[in-house]
């Protein structure tokens, strides 16, 4: 079985175009029916899957969707998935990385920080929306083919437009933009930097230069967990990519994610999954494991 880290795809290696690393990609759907990569992967760019017709399977971590009509995937960095495309399929595939916009940018930074934790998959029933969202796509696939002069400037436009309608169709989009953010919402962004390494809440709190239970009652009510069980979460969520698409070895694995001695993190996994992570690792070999 290969490393998780080279299951790591950038964006300037990826796809069946080439860009660079600061690029905009944008390609039909048709031309990834046979997968750039043919097993579960990793990807260290953000990647949207806008679907106009046709069917098929997708799966993102560890859970599997069907592909139908007006839905649209937002895959992010870090996230392990693969997918099974019906040939009748279409849409478009954008990908895009940090460097892609200019995030020194406080608006394009905000987009990129709320696209971050839009849903997997949204579901449209309103038909406009979507096909507004199609037609932003359809605009940019003619940019990226042509390539005319500044096309790269027009790319970046119209992404962040795209990024707009998804994060209003997600519903955490508010018509004024917000100039800060929530305390819940920069906990969520330090969780995804730190989660390998500080696993206590007492750290997060300091960050925010706010006290402990007064982090647990603001994120409580904004997501209905506390962070202490976010933060495990999110660990938890790292441990079984390892566990399903690494060669790492159960101790290597604990060391990865911030833990020095092997048999704790054993201890901590089995604690939140009920299972210890070796026996995880030996049911998920026993059937078929995409992602």
């Amino acid at each position: 079985m290969e490393n998780i880290k080279d299951l790591h795809h950038s964006i300037e290696s990826f796809g069946i175009l080439k860009v660079t690393m600061s690029g905009i990609r944008v390609e039909k759907i048709p031309v990834r029916i046979i997968p750039a990569v043919p097993f579960p992967h990793k990807h260290d760019f953000f990647q949207i899957m806008l679907v106009t017709k046709g069917s098929g399977k997708h799966q993102i971590d560890f859970k599997k969707y069907s592909i139908k009509e007006n839905q649209i995937f937002i895959m992010k960095p870090g996230q392990v998935h693969s997918w099974n495309l019906n040939k009748s399929i279409d849409g478009y595939i954008i990908e895009f990385n940090r460097e892609s916009l200019q995030v020194e940018n406080f608006g394009e930074t905000d987009l990129l920080n709320r696209i971050q934790f839009l849903p997997d998959v949204l579901n449209f029933k309103r038909s406009n929306i979507h096909k507004s969202i199609i037609k932003i796509a359809e605009v940019m696939y003619e940019e990226f083919q042509e390539k005319a002069e500044l096309h790269d400037i027009c790319l970046r436009n119209y992404l962040s437009g795209l990024m707009v309608q998804l994060i209003r169709e997600g519903q955490i989009f508010e018509v004024e933009q917000k100039k800060t953010f929530t305390n819940p919402e920069l906990f969520r962004m330090l969780v995804e930097k730190h989660f390998r390494t500080e696993h206590r809440v007492e750290f997060y709190a300091n960050k925010l230069k706010m006290s402990p239970k007064a982090l647990t009652m603001q994120v409580s009510r904004a997501f209905g967990k506390s962070p202490r069980f976010l933060i495990q979460e999110r660990f938890i969520m790292e441990a079984k990519r390892y566990l399903a698409f690494s060669g790492l070895s159960i101790a290597q694995i604990g060391h990865e994610l911030g833990f020095q001695d092997a048999n704790y993190f054993s201890r901590f996994f089995k604690n939140h999954k009920k299972i210890t992570p070796g026996d995880f690792r030996k049911k998920l070999k026993t059937k078929e494991v995409t992602a």
